[in-house]
């Protein structure tokens, strides 16, 4: 496996960064992920925007222009033989001292670094996964909630829950019953007027599709809405889908071990797994797939 690391593509064994990088000491870092198609970078703008928002935020050196990042993730996927990757670019402070307080004016460590998605991802979206109910919510608030950053304890330990469940996800519920997204995808529900999602507000993460599929909503006709989505509303919902970079648009279909809905992906998360796919193809000059579905009540 390659990686870009500081300016050079090298073998990831042979990639070293100090061991007194802030990344590692502090989390004291940011990052951001898109993916590849057929080779291909998706979306690559609107993630290097909100990149350089966390880098302002945290006082790090911007990551540069999207036009760079694109032909460093071609070459990257090529280099790795990948064709559908996820691409994840990572800043840090680099070794600036232990002390919270930098101590000097270190150079940053830049990686980019590239994962082959899930074997069975495919498969996931057709016909829809099972997530559970953590019973934390995420380290966040309006503020922070909106920043990728490189430490993120409850994502980690929400997968490990859910994973020992057999579950795909988990979603973050606060100590007053809402559920706000899941470790690392944007949560909306269907209801009989339109789409309910949480608010920015609520310190949910600005995902770029979750922004894409609103507006491919909308255009389709649904009204959506961004709502606080208590527990019982959730389990109340006609459908319930995930969105993230990766995953694309993932219906759910099972909540802590019951059924949701009918138990199978249904028809408005069907129309937007369409649009999504389309709305990938004519980005990338290619010929998008049939609708399988026109409208959506």
């Amino acid at each position: 496996m390659f990686v870009w690391l500081n300016g050079r593509l090298v073998d990831a064994r042979d990639a070293h960064v100090s061991a007194l990088d802030r990344g590692l000491i502090h989390g004291d870092g940011v990052y951001d992920t898109w993916r590849t198609y057929g080779g291909a970078p998706f979306m690559v703008g609107a993630h290097l925007r909100r990149l350089t928002a966390a880098t302002r935020a945290l006082a790090l050196p911007a990551p540069g222009s999207a036009i760079t990042w694109e032909r460093r993730s071609r070459l990257l996927a090529a280099k790795n033989g990948l064709s559908d990757a996820g691409i994840r670019l990572t800043i840090t402070r680099g070794a600036a001292g232990m002390n919270l307080l930098p101590e000097t004016r270190a150079r940053p460590t830049v990686l980019l670094a590239a994962r082959p998605l899930p074997s069975a991802l495919a498969e996931h979206r057709r016909r829809g996964v099972a997530v559970v109910l953590l019973p934390f919510p995420r380290d966040a608030s309006a503020f922070w909630g909106t920043l990728k950053t490189v430490g993120h304890p409850s994502a980690v330990l929400g997968r490990l829950a859910a994973a020992r469940r057999r579950a795909f996800e988990g979603l973050y519920v606060t100590p007053e019953g809402t559920v706000t997204e899941a470790t690392s995808a944007n949560l909306f529900v269907v209801e009989r007027d339109g789409l309910v999602t949480p608010s920015r507000a609520a310190g949910v993460l600005p995902g770029v599709t979750r922004a894409v599929v609103m507006g491919l909503a909308r255009r389709a006709g649904l009204h959506v809405r961004e709502e606080d989505i208590p527990l019982g509303r959730l389990r109340r919902a006609r459908e319930v889908f995930l969105t993230g970079s990766t995953v694309e648009v993932l219906p759910v279909v099972a909540l802590a071990g019951r059924r949701l809905g009918n138990g199978e992906p249904g028809a408005v998360t069907r129309l937007l797994q369409d649009r999504y796919a389309r709305r990938v193809a004519a980005a990338l000059g290619k010929p998008g797939p049939r609708p399988r579905i026109a409208v959506a009540r």
